[in-house]
């Protein structure tokens, strides 16, 4: 009777320290969290295992991860499987056509993103048709001014020539019989009189020179050799003139003039704020359909092509491993023990009466050599 209670003892007291030696050992693995002293003496194994090496184990889980877990590789599968790619157009198709039919303005949707939208592309709109006409200017400045018109232009400029002396000729023949025309001629007759006559000018001041030279004058302008001759010699000047070169005629003043009217009156005319103010769907309701079947599943796919493409650079420039890294030396100790123990709560509770089993092992192993 007092060995099988001797036995029974050892296995009691073999079992508790088995059991209590390995609670023990996966309790140091977190604690304490940290060293403890006494006096200036670092107690032994203090701190626990892991806050002990916890940057080593940061470091080691973020290069387990991105070498055995999330692998270009395995990303890149994961990826290109139908399911996924998939669920990832029809995401997008419907976040493009909440955008297409939304009933916000082009510039509410803008703003956020793109402030003082109408100011902003009015500038840019002046800014870039300055520089175009500023490169159009300095192309065109280089060109004989026959060369700018072409053979189409030149023989519409001869065309029209007659038809400009015929204007100038109408409108002489009107001058002279204007009171303004008629003291101007007035006045040459009168010059010319005292010139040429001298003294006997004065015999002869109340003759009516101007009603004598005046028809004279009309004669001449209605004459058909006047005509000819003032279309020959406009001609002949303007085929002289169309051989100079467009710099020529405009110097920078008069081109900055040119560039300044111009590019105001065409940016003024632009219907910026109205084409901002107008509703997304009223843009997009005849080609939404086309957009939501067709091109967004072009764009999805064409995209996801180029990322798993370039999926080892991609990852390499995000540095996976040292997100692990930072991620878990961010965490609270506490929090990690937790992490873990939710984990793998059962196979520690497992392992304590483990070492309870073996420890009663031991005890009966004991017990039965003492016994015997």
């Amino acid at each position: 009777m007092d060995g099988l209670l001797k036995i029974l003892l050892m296995i009691l007291i073999g079992a508790t320290i088995g059991g209590v030696t390995n609670f023990l050992a996966i309790k140091m693995l977190f604690r304490p969290h940290e060293p403890k002293y006494i006096g200036s003496f670092r107690i032994p194994f203090t701190p626990g295992l892991i806050p002990k090496r916890r940057d080593e184990l940061a470091s080691s889980l973020g290069k387990t991860v991105v070498k055995h877990l999330l692998t270009p590789e395995g990303m890149r599968k994961r990826l290109l499987d139908d399911q996924v790619t998939t669920h990832i157009t029809h995401f997008a198709q419907q976040e493009v056509q909440t955008m297409l039919r939304s009933d916000k303005t082009v510039r509410e949707l803008l703003e956020p993103l793109y402030p003082n939208a109408e100011a902003r592309f009015l500038t840019l709109a002046d800014d870039k048709l300055r520089d175009e006409l500023s490169n159009v200017m300095a192309e065109v400045k280089e060109q004989k001014l026959f060369e700018l018109l072409g053979e189409e232009g030149m023989d519409r400029v001869r065309v029209v020539i007659p038809e400009i002396v015929e204007a100038l000729l109408v409108k002489s023949e009107e001058y002279f019989y204007s009171p303004e025309g008629e003291a101007q001629l007035r006045h040459m007759v009168d010059s010319f009189v005292q010139r040429r006559l001298g003294f006997i000018a004065g015999f002869i001041q109340n003759m009516n020179f101007v009603e004598m030279v005046r028809p004279e004058i009309v004669n001449i302008l209605r004459g058909q050799s006047t005509r000819d001759g003032m279309t020959t010699m406009i001609t002949r000047e303007f085929e002289r003139f169309s051989e100079k070169t467009v710099d020529t005629l405009i110097d920078d003043r008069l081109e900055a003039r040119l560039i300044d009217g111009i590019t105001d009156q065409v940016v003024s005319r632009l219907p910026i704020g109205q084409l901002l103010d107008r509703p997304v769907s009223s843009y997009t309701q005849s080609v939404e359909s086309r957009i939501v079947d067709e091109l967004v599943p072009q764009g999805v796919t064409l995209v996801i092509e180029r990322f798993t493409n370039q999926m080892e650079t991609i990852m390499d420039r995000l540095k996976i491993d040292k997100i692990v890294q930072e991620q878990v030396q961010s965490l609270d100790t506490s929090y990690l023990e937790e992490i873990v123990l939710s984990i793998s709560k059962r196979e520690f509770r497992a392992i304590t009466w483990l070492g309870a089993l073996l420890g009663g092992m031991i005890g009966l192993i004991q017990g039965l050599i003492a016994i015997l």
